[in-house]
């Protein structure tokens, strides 16, 4: 929908020394001096669409500089680079003016790079919540429709007085990208990626914007519903277990020379017939001593599991909320100005924390999440960096560092404190030894608690426990055909779907439970978390 060029600019300018690169190599993490080099100079990130351009070939420049930049566009040989170049259109608007219309077909379409200005991020009329809602200079916007031939999945409204962007015909565009020497495995890769990071920015929702599946109290509403339900989940299973039921009725109808109940009405079985009364008579004993053990060894499950999965949202709401309290901290302990206000270089200290707080909380979830985790290959790193999730140091830092990739994470994380121990010396933070102190432990808490969230998902029921509870329902429902036609015979097929439906839709539920993360496979959108809405929420708080 949109991408940051350069989400924040001049932020995070992190340069890499010989003596940094070494140590990143033989350790995996980042000296202090190599992450946070000031100068007074300007940075060469910054003001790339000055106010004023002398002429026709510095635009030239300055545009072709802002797509080197951006990893989608390396590697585009430079015939279609001018290609690029040469395409664009310069355009003006004023604020309130509409550039892209949510809903709108992409055919014929264009895709829009702001010079000069900002625009506001709309979907269904609602502001996208922060960092992602406002689009700033160097951003590019509306190629992801093109690319993918969707329709547009927002609206994009010019926010500043005056705009000044250009715009490439969409066809054009894809043309451009399409001669990359080195593209990424497939454009299916990418559309994986960008619908991971559309989630994070809350153009895609799963539940309209709440972590889990809300519900309401009304009868009819819950009767209504199949999709993310136990009935949708164990239907297959319910289904064959009324079939082998209705399979051994007839099996055992031609033994018995009974009639059918549609050529004499319902008979109960005889109890006289040696099938009946012998082999049939016994299993029947054994299952329902088996009902007693099979009903209270699951209902301990269930709930033991609804324990952990309460528990396991509470862990998760609780780092949230040190992952704010962090930031809040900062907030409060930086130097102002005489009226109160935060100074420039208070603003950026705050500005590049808040950036790795958001790359941090990402990647962390990248590493626990089975349909985040396509963030922390080198195809998602590189676009989260194109679409200004990450600056382009970054990037270069965490795809040569010497860690696995569900660890990159703490990459960020340390980056958080070192840029908090400069700010102090910098005298932009205050560096008495209480709110160093007051800092330090917030951002030992803050690791502690993500660390245990790992922790809290390895340590949850064990393999064995999990495969006795499995074997006990299993077979209680394997038996269950041959039990109940005793008693029902024609109607121990009904029975025998009620029966699968409440142990097995029971030990699924216990099980989704235990997976709040990663069962989306299993049980197709109905119990695991929306983390977008969590990460959206600290990313508004940072």
């Amino acid at each position: 929908m949109f991408r940051p060029l350069h989400y924040f600019i001049a932020a995070v300018w992190i340069c890499l020394s010989s003596t940094a690169a070494a140590f990143l190599t033989a350790r995996g993490h980042v000296s202090h001096n190599s992450i946070w080099q000031h100068s007074k100079s300007t940075s060469p990130s910054a003001q790339l669409f000055p106010s004023t351009i002398a002429n026709e070939n510095d635009e030239e420049l300055l545009i072709k500089q802002v797509l080197a930049e951006n990893s989608l566009f390396k590697n585009i040989p430079a015939g279609s680079v001018a290609t690029l170049v040469d395409a664009l259109e310069r355009k003006t608007a004023q604020r309130g003016e509409v550039i892209i219309y949510q809903g709108n077909s992409c055919i014929d379409g264009y895709v829009y790079l702001i010079a000069e200005g900002s625009c506001r991020v709309l979907v269904d009329n609602v502001t996208v919540p922060e960092p992602y809602g406002i689009l700033g200079q160097n951003e590019v916007f509306g190629d992801m429709g093109i690319l993918y031939d969707e329709v547009r999945a927002a609206t994009i409204m010019v926010e500043s007085e005056d705009l000044v962007y250009y715009q490439i015909a969409g066809d054009l565009f894809k043309a451009a990208l399409s001669g990359r020497s080195s593209p990424m495995k497939s454009l299916e890769k990418m559309q994986e990626v960008d619908d991971v990071i559309n989630t994070i920015s809350g153009t895609n929702t799963l539940y309209d914007g709440k972590v889990i599946s809300a519900y309401q109290p009304e009868r009819t509403w819950l009767w209504q519903q199949y999709v993310g339900t136990v009935l949708k989940i164990s239907r297959e299973t319910i289904l064959l277990g009324m079939a082998a039921s209705a399979l051994f009725v007839v099996f055992a109808k031609l033994i018995t020379n009974e009639p059918f109940i549609w050529e004499s009405g319902f008979i109960p079985p005889d109890r006289a017939n040696p099938l009946i009364n012998g082999l049939l008579s016994e299993i029947l004993t054994i299952w329902k001593i088996q009902q007693t053990l099979t009903t209270f060894v699951l209902t301990f499950f269930v709930n033991q599991s609804f324990r952990f999965w309460g528990d396991f949202y509470k862990s998760v709401r609780e780092v949230q909320g040190k992952l704010s309290s962090f930031n809040l901290l900062l907030v409060t302990n930086v130097v102002r100005s005489a009226d109160g206000s935060l100074t420039p270089e208070a603003e950026k200290f705050l500005d590049e924390v808040g950036q790795c707080t958001r790359l941090f909380h990402i990647l962390f979830w990248a590493s626990k999440a089975k349909r985040f985790s396509v963030l922390k290959s080198e195809e998602g790193l590189k676009r989260m960096e194109s679409r200004g999730l990450m600056s382009s140091k970054q990037l270069g830092i965490l795809l040569g560092m010497d860690l696995p990739s569900d660890k990159l994470f703490y990459a960020p994380l340390e980056w958080m404190l070192v840029r908090c121990n400069q700010a102090s010396d910098e005298g932009v933070l205050m560096s008495d030894t209480a709110t160093k102190g007051s800092i330090l432990k917030e951002y030992m808490c803050l690791r502690n608690g993500f660390a245990n969230i790992g922790n809290t998902i390895e340590g949850r029921f064990p393999l064995a426990y999990v495969q006795f509870v499995q074997i006990l329902v299993d077979t209680f429902v394997l038996f269950a055909p041959l039990a109940l036609y005793v008693d029902l015979g024609e109607y121990s097929v009904i029975a025998v779907g009620l029966v699968v439906f409440f142990y097995c839709g029971l030990n699924n539920l216990a099980k989704i439970f235990l997976d709040p993360l990663n069962n989306e496979e299993f049980c197709d959108n109905s119990i695991y978390f929306d983390l977008g809405v969590i990460i959206r929420e600290a990313n508004g708080d940072s």
